[in-house]
C-alpha cells in the first residue's frame, strides 16, 4: 500500500507559516544582536555610601565636580529582628547631603537574613516604609533631595518571591513620584523568579562584582573580573529592565586561620598599614587580570592589624583593585549594556579617611578611559640643628593613580660621603647605605655617599615621611631618583635635583 502525499499547504498558510518564522528570526536577532556602544561622556555616574556617618560635603562636592556625580545612594539604616519583633537599629549620623540627589539604602541585619522564611513580608515591608518616611522628613528640614527608596538585601535565591511581595507590599507607602529600587546579586541572574521581584522596582542595580567568596586561603578569586562582569552585564542587558552597573572600587581583607578556612571579611581595612606590618609575612602574590592584585600574609605572632586580632599562623589576605580594573570593567558596560543603561554606579563613594577605597582621582580617570600614572613627589626639609646632628624630613607622596606593586618603589637620595648617621623611619619604609660610584653597590655607613628607601606601599593620595640624621648638612640641591613597578606592571622611573627647604622651629 502506498502512503498518501502531504497535501498541497494553501497560499494564507504558507504566508502565515513565513510570518511566524520571520518574526522568531526578529526576535532571535534582536535577543543576540550586538548592542550600541555609549561613549565616555555620556553615562551617568552614581556612588553609594555605605557608612554609619554621613559622608563629608567636601567628598560629595569633589564626586560631584570631578566625576560629574548625579546620583548618591545612601545607607541610611538597617532593619533588625529581635525577641520577634523588627526595628530599624544603627541609622545614619549627621546630616544629610545636599548638592546630589538621593536615593536611601537600607539593608538588613544576619538576624533577618536567617529568619527571612519566618518573618511576615508585611511586616517587614512595613518598618522599612516608616524608616523611610522618617528619614525623608530628616532629609527635607536637611535641605536634601531624596528620590528614591533601594532595598540591599541579600535574599536567598530561592526566596526571591518573598522579596516580590515584599516590594509589592512598601509601593502603596510610597508618595507619587517616589523611585523604588533594588540592589542584585549575580546568583539571581539565572533565577526565572527574578522578573517578578523587578516588576515591583522602577530600576534595579545589579552588582557585577563579589559574585564568590573564596572560603579558602588558597582559592584565587578576584573581587571582579572582566570574564563575570562580560557575563552579567549581557545578563542584566537581556533582563531588559532599567539599571545602573554596580562596579567595585574598593579593596577586600580576608582572614583565614592556619588550616585554611575563612574567619572573618573585611571592606574597610588600610592596605598599607597590612603590607607594611612587621608582623605579617608575605608568603604569596597573584595579580589577576585588570591589573588586580592579591597579597598573602602569614602571622608571625599573636596581634592586631588595623583593629583585626590574629593568631600566629593566621594567613590576612588583601585583594586590591586599581584604577586600571575599575576603566575596564566600565569599558565593558559601556560596550554591552544596551539602551537600559541608566549608569554605572560606583561602590564606594571616594573619601578623604577611607584608604580602602580608590580615591576620586583614580575614579575620575579610570570613568573617562585614561590610563592610570604614578607622580611621585619627594620633600626634603632640614630640621633644627641638635649637638652637630642635622636632621631631615624626607616625605614623599603618590600624587598619580597608580600604586606601586608591594616592595617596589626605590626611592635613591645623594648625600655627602659618610654623612648617614641613622633613621628614624615609619613604619613600611626601610633604608640601604650605597656607595653611587661601583654601581651602586651596598657599602659601609662610613662610606656611604647615596641612601636607598625601599617603600613598601604607597597608594594613589598617601604619604610616608620618615626623618634622616645625618652628621653634616645637605647642600641646598640634592638629586633623588624615584624607581617603581606599577600594578599594571609597568617600570617608571624618574630623577631630579631637589632643594632642601628649611624648616619650622
Amino acid at each position: 500500500m502506498r502512503s498518501a502525499l502531504p497535501l498541497p499547504m494553501s497560499r494564507l498558510a504558507r504566508l502565515a507559516y513565513a510570518g511566524v518564522i520571520l518574526t522568531c528570526a526578529c526576535l532571535v536577532s534582536l535577543f543576540h544582536e550586538r548592542p550600541k556602544a555609549w561613549a565616555v561622556d555620556k553615562v551617568p555616574v552614581a556612588f553609594w555610601a555605605w557608612r554609619t556617618q554621613s559622608p563629608d560635603q567636601a567628598d560629595i562636592q569633589a564626586a560631584v565636580a570631578r566625576a560629574d556625580a548625579q546620583v548618591l545612594f545612601l545607607r541610611a539604616g538597617q532593619i533588625d529582628y529581635q525577641d520577634g519583633k523588627l526595628r530599624r537599629i544603627r541609622p545614619l549620623a549627621g546630616s544629610l547631603p545636599t548638592c546630589i540627589k538621593l536615593h536611601l539604602v537600607y539593608n538588613t541585619t544576619r538576624e533577618v537574613l536567617e529568619q527571612l522564611e519566618a518573618i511576615d513580608s508585611n511586616a517587614l515591608a512595613a518598618e522599612i516604609a516608616q524608616s523611610f518616611r522618617e528619614d525623608s522628613e530628616r532629609a527635607r528640614r536637611d535641605g536634601a533631595e531624596v528620590r528614591g527608596l533601594q532595598l540591599d538585601i541579600d535574599f536567598p535565591t530561592r526566596l526571591l518571591p518573598r522579596y516580590e511581595r515584599t516590594l509589592s507590599a512598601i509601593r502603596p507607602n510610597l508618595q507619587p513620584g517616589t523611585e523604588l529600587s533594588i540592589t542584585g546579586l549575580p546568583t539571581w541572574m539565572d533565577s526565572p523568579a527574578l522578573n517578578a521581584v523587578l516588576q515591583n522596582c522602577d530600576f534595579w542595580v545589579p552588582q557585577f562584582y563579589g559574585g564568590e567568596i573564596p572560603t579558602r586561603s588558597d582559592q584565587m578569586v578576584p573581587i571582579s573580573s572582566p570574564e563575570s562582569i562580560t557575563y552579567f552585564v549581557n545578563k542584566a542587558r537581556h533582563i531588559d529592565k532599567p539599571f545602573y552597573a554596580g562596579l567595585a572600587a574598593y579593596s577586600v581583607a580576608l582572614l583565614y586561620n592556619s588550616s585554611g578556612s575563612l574567619i572573618s571579611l573585611r571592606g574597610d581595612m588600610n592596605p598599607a598599614l597590612i603590607i607594611s606590618d612587621p608582623n605579617l609575612e608575605l608568603i604569596n602574590q597573584h595579580s589577576f587580570a585588570a591589573a588586580e592584585r592579591r597579597y598573602a600574609f602569614r602571622a608571625r605572632a599573636d596581634g592586631v592589624t588595623d583593629g583585626l586580632n590574629m593568631r600566629a599562623g593566621d594567613v590576612l589576605v588583601i585583594d586590591l583593585p586599581s584604577s586600571e580594573t575599575l576603566r575596564t570593567a566600565a569599558g565593558i558596560v559601556r560596550k554591552l549594556a544596551g539602551r537600559k543603561l541608566m549608569g554605572i554606579c560606583v561602590f564606594r563613594l571616594p573619601a578623604k579617611d577611607d584608604p580602602a577605597a580608590l580615591n576620586i582621582e583614580q575614579v575620575t580617570e579610570a570613568l573617562n578611559d585614561r590610563d592610570s600614572h604614578p607622580a611621585i613627589y619627594v620633600l626634603l626639609k632640614q630640621q633644627e640643628q641638635i649637638k652637630n646632628k642635622h636632621l631631615l624630613t624626607f616625605e614623599i607622596t603618590n600624587f598619580g593613580t597608580a600604586s606601586p606593586i608591594s616592595g617596589s618603589m626605590k626611592v635613591d637620595l645623594i648625600v655627602p660621603p659618610g654623612s648617614f648617621e641613622a633613621m628614624q623611619p615609619q613604619s613600611g619604609v626601610s633604608i640601604e647605605p650605597l656607595c653611587a660610584a661601583h654601581g651602586p653597590q651596598p657599602c659601609s655607613e662610613r662610606r656611604a655617599d647615596l641612601l636607598r628607601l625601599t617603600i613598601n606601599f604607597l597608594a594613589p593620595g598617601q604619604s610616608l615621611t620618615t626623618t634622616l640624621v645625618l652628621n653634616r648638612a645637605l647642600p641646598q640641591t640634592t638629586t633623588v631618583s624615584v624607581a617603581m613597578q606599577t600594578e599594571t606592571e609597568r617600570s617608571y622611573s624618574t630623577q631630579h635635583k631637589i632643594f632642601t627647604e628649611p624648616g619650622v622651629k
